[in-house]
């Protein structure tokens, strides 16, 4: 029998299915979520002289407005556009290297000037569209082809007000986002309560990235060099894996150092044995002068400066002390609680590279922002349920930046007198962050002063609040609200939690770990020697490379011999891969390298520089890169030399003690 063939049938692509082809690729859901718009939703779309299409929403009072010119959309999208543009160009930084990567645009409406824009940006320059009508991009999307700009997966839309959402789908954009955000002036005088809590969060993820950048860079290098003189102390003590759910189902109360502490600090007397007591570093000498000793202490604070905390206690306070820590804590405190308490040190990166196995593995937390974070992240490995915080106030309760007792304000004692009190001390240190000062809500419904830092820190706990298994209870009594807990009193959060005392055979695990074990230390100083000889190898790579790519920056005009010269300068690409281990050592000394590539990368794109010109940057921008990778080098051969000192000298005091 004769097969009879069907001719093929094409389908027309429309404009929609181009554009739901293209959100598929890149946000599935938030397609399926377009796809089921009912036809009946559709906006009524009007045609303008022009031959293109507008329409009308409702304002901001009710009022009907055109979502766009009621005769010429495209072009009032385009003069639209260009305006942002040069607003963008006000904000660049040439010699910094900043180009402003992210644009806000408020509504999208039939997405002419977003297109406009679209249009005009270069490199991997993105846009935050801010619309929540659903209704209005399906029709949209319905009439104009935008797949190729969808498709790019450079729009992205925001159509919730949902912080946790939001900052998700930041967070593939984080670095861009270090380079500046463009907030522009709005076409649509539609949905503005929207689109301002759309930008407030926009503005709290930035701030919060930049916060994090300012401080990668200025705090690298100490605290690779802490971590390194913390090598000895983190190969002779154990890690925190004998805590893993040792104290599941118990009730943990974390104390810090907020104003609000005071009211509460009598009652934490009266609960001790009912709770798993974790305190941060701030608050140790207040507990302990008040009779109150915690089961745990927790430090991750690099500067020297925090050695104070713990200054001036006895062997006998220090000896129930358990203290966890990062390795990226300031070493003066690791030595000293270490030679009465006990210690864990927490896995870490930089460790794990230097030591390349030399030590058994250690349990990580999440990377804190500071000791409560610590604290609460050790709770929920502890298996403690709930977690209550008192003195947790992320803002200024009363005015006051600390509560009494704390190390700051015995070391303003010598400089009060009755012109200059204790209440006047605590509002200099809040008015001199007056430009990062801003209003928030507190428990009982007041306006309360915190600043850019300590909001920032309160996202991050109520993220991590809003993915804990465990209950959270903030009972501090005082200030700023926090989403995703139980607000309550630390005397009703007793009453219903805290009516058993805590078994303290659960703390024998104390008699295991409280030695130091110096077997590791020469193995470990022997890792340290190997590294050393390694970064001195990849120096030499470095430097041979710079000259490479100096006489190839001559040689762009003679591209037969640039071409030779690429040939050396792969061989030298290839060694440094086959030391991959040992480069990322040296870039987490030196992150400014990669930040440098990533801006200079990005204004090649932006300023769209083509041929001859483009190498010529392009060898600028390698010449400098390496250089700062040299620099890293050096800089960490100095710090590993350190490190070798410190195990010589473990070692000399374990011979002095044996003999």
């Amino acid at each position: 029998m004769k097969t009879i063939e069907l001719p093929e049938i094409h389908q027309p692509q429309t404009p929609y299915t181009a554009n739901i082809k293209a959100l598929l690729k890149h946000t599935p859901a938030f397609a399926c979520q377009i796809d089921m718009v009912d036809e009946q939703d559709f906006i009524q779309c009007l045609p303008t002289p022009s031959g293109g299409l507008t329409c009308q929403a409702a304002g901001n009072k009710g009022e009907p407005v055109f979502l766009h010119s009621k005769y010429d959309p495209k072009r009032e999208a385009d003069r639209w556009a260009e305006g942002v543009i040069k607003l963008a160009e006000g904000q660049q930084d040439e010699d910094n290297s900043r180009v402003p990567m992210c644009y806000v645009v408020d509504g999208f409406g039939l997405g002419y000037h977003v297109k406009a824009l679209y249009d005009r940006l270069l490199g991997e320059a993105f846009i935050l569209v801010s619309e929540r009508n659903i209704s209005l991009i399906r029709t949209a999307l319905n009439q104009l082809d935008y797949s190729e700009m969808l498709e790019s997966g450079r729009v992205i839309f925001l159509v919730r007000s949902d912080r946790e959402e939001i900052f998700k789908k930041l967070q593939a954009h984080s670095t861009a986002m270090m380079l500046g955000v463009v907030y522009t002036r709005s076409l649509q005088q539609v949905d503005g309560e929207f689109h301002a809590a759309i930008h407030r969060m926009v503005n709290e993820y930035a701030s919060f990235m930049r916060s994090h950048l300012i401080s990668l860079i200025g705090n690298s290098i100490v605290t690779i060099k802490n971590i390194l003189h913390n090598l000895p102390s983190y190969v002779g003590t154990s890690g925190i894996n004998i805590l893993k759910n040792r104290f599941a189902c118990k009730p943990a109360v974390i104390v810090s150092a907020g104003p609000s502490l005071q009211r509460n600090i009598t009652k934490l007397k009266e609960i001790r044995d009912k709770v798993v007591l974790i305190a941060v570093q701030t608050t140790l000498k207040p507990l302990l002068d008040m009779g109150i000793e915690p089961d745990f202490v927790t430090s991750l604070d690099y500067h020297e400066v925090s050695k104070r905390f713990f200054e001036g206690l006895t062997d006998e306070q220090l000896h129930e002390v358990h203290l966890v820590a990062e390795p990226k804590a300031t070493w003066h405190v690791v030595d000293y609680v270490r030679q009465s308490g006990i210690v864990s040190l927490l896995g870490n990166e930089f460790a794990r590279l230097v030591l390349a196995g030399e030590v058994d593995p250690h349990d990580n937390l999440p990377a804190g922002a500071t000791v409560a974070h610590l604290a609460f992240y050790l709770a929920e490995y502890l298996g403690a349920d709930p977690i209550i915080f008192v003195g947790q106030d992320l803002g200024f309760t009363d005015n006051l930046y600390y509560g009494p007792g704390t190390a700051l304000q015995e070391a303003w004692k010598g400089e009060l007198n009755r012109f200059c009190t204790i209440e006047m001390k605590q509002w200099e240190r809040i008015a001199r962050h007056k430009k990062i000062l801003r209003q928030v809500e507190d428990i009982h419904g007041q306006k309360i002063y915190t600043d850019e830092q300590m909001f920032t820190y309160l996202q991050q706990f109520e993220k991590d609040f809003a993915h804990s298994s465990a209950r959270v209870v903030d009972a501090s009594e005082g200030g700023v609200r926090k989403q995703y807990c139980q607000t309550m009193s630390l005397q009703a959060a007793t009453d219903e939690f805290c009516r058993q005392p805590v078994e303290r055979e659960k703390f024998a695990y104390r008699k295991q770990i409280n030695s130091f074990n110096t077997q590791k230390l020469q193995p470990a100083r022997d890792a340290v020697k190997k590294r050393t000889e390694e970064v001195e190898e990849l120096r030499g790579i470095c430097v041979d490379t710079i000259e490479i790519v100096k006489e190839m920056l001559d040689l762009v005009d003679d591209q037969p011999m640039l071409n030779k010269k690429m040939v050396r300068l792969d061989e030298l690409r290839t060694m440094v891969k086959h030391r991959n281990d040992t480069y990322r050592m040296v870039m987490l000394v030196s992150p400014t390298a990669e930040i440098y590539r990533f801006r200079q990368d990005r204004a090649l794109g932006v300023d769209n520089v083509q041929g001859k010109d483009r190498q010529r940057r392009q060898l600028r921008r390698d010449i400098a890169y390496v250089t700062e990778i040299k620099n890293g080098c050096d800089r960490l051969l100095e710090m590993l030399g350190e490190c070798v000192v410190r195990f010589d000298e473990e070692i000399e005091k374990h011979n002095h003690t044996k003999s």
